[in-house]
């Protein structure tokens, strides 16, 4: 397998560098159009998912998947309504309410776990052997302010580094690899399938900075502006429920997620089969949210003013 998947790393950072998704088939048009912003990778299978196996198309929706590059591009658009839905890790939400916007999950359904992480701090330097080498040292994720950078500084400041002697950067996930390779940056925080391409090209794992912090941890979802699913609700509940379908799939056979993730992107088959997938859950407890709201505010990215109420949203019975 190690052969084998370093001989596919070129082609499939390649790939995943442009973020790119299969094209999408045709759809029937006497359905209600709905556009939805997200990044065409595993995490967010279940889109995919749900419009291959006519889920979307059952519940009266076409659905656009329009690739963005994340939540700082997908919430002004959806503020704006050339988005209806949008994929954003939950401090984009948060974030979002701390500007006065009002971002709301419509679905918060990603975790990892400890048996299933999709992060991990890598490193290709033979020193460093775990988070307490890093005083001194650089350290990148692939923005500052989000989950990734919260959970990484959580992970340092757990094992008792001084944060204020790390010298953090942002680096787009894609280039990760190639930065810790040539020793630009000392450790990155990837995420899959990186994660499988950097261990096949020699890096170290020196731990998963969300699980060994929180596990799990529930970081992602779907959402929409408040007025618009307020106005929309018949709409918002029938996209919740076929994108529920997908995740009940993919938790019914895991195999349904990878052939998914194979079929919709041009990452290599022997990679997405290696890969991590994390968890998808249809019945994330809201008060979830509370941990992300903590870190948060821990960091001093929360004003007093925040409005904190309903992140996550509930249909009315």
């Amino acid at each position: 397998m190690y052969k084998t998947l370093k001989a596919l790393i070129v082609s499939a950072a390649m790939a995943v560098t442009t973020l790119s998704a299969l094209p999408q088939p045709a759809v029937a048009q006497d359905l209600t159009k709905v556009r939805v912003g997200y990044i065409p990778v595993g995490v967010y299978a279940y889109l995919w998912r749900a419009r291959d196996a006519g889920y979307f198309a059952d519940a009266g929706l076409e659905v656009e998947l329009v690739t963005m590059a994340g939540g700082g591009e997908i919430i002004p658009a959806l503020q704006s309504g050339s988005l209806q839905f949008g994929i954003s890790d939950a401090l984009g939400v948060l974030n979002a309410r701390n500007a006065g916007i009002p971002a709301t999950y419509v679905s918060f359904n990603f975790a990892q776990t400890e048996e299933s992480p999709v992060h991990a701090a890598l490193t290709f330097d033979p020193e460093i052997k775990g988070p307490a080498d890093l005083a001194g040292k650089s350290v990148a994720t692939n923005l500052s302010y989000n989950t990734d950078w919260t959970m990484m500084r959580a992970w340092l400041r757990d094992a008792g580094v001084d944060l204020d002697t790390v010298q953090f950067q942002e680096i787009p996930f894609p280039e990760m690899i190639a930065s810790a390779r040539s020793g630009s940056v000392t450790v990155v925080g990837a995420v899959e399938p990186f994660v499988t391409l950097a261990e096949a090209d020699g890096a170290t794992v020196l731990g998963h900075f969300f699980t060994e912090v929180k596990s799990p941890a529930v970081l992602s979802g779907v959402v929409a502006m408040t007025p618009w699913i307020e106005e929309n609700e018949e709409l918002t509940v029938a996209f919740v429920e076929a994108i529920d379908k997908a995740i009940d799939d993919f938790n019914s056979d895991p195999q349904i997620a990878r052939d998914t993730i194979a079929a919709n992107t041009k990452i290599p088959a022997a990679v997405v089969q290696a890969m991590q997938l994390g968890v998808w859950d249809t019945n994330v407890d809201p008060n979830e949210m509370q941990f992300w709201v903590d870190a948060a505010s821990a960091e001093g990215m929360l004003g007093a003013e925040t409005d904190l109420e309903d992140l996550v949203w509930t249909p009315a019975n």
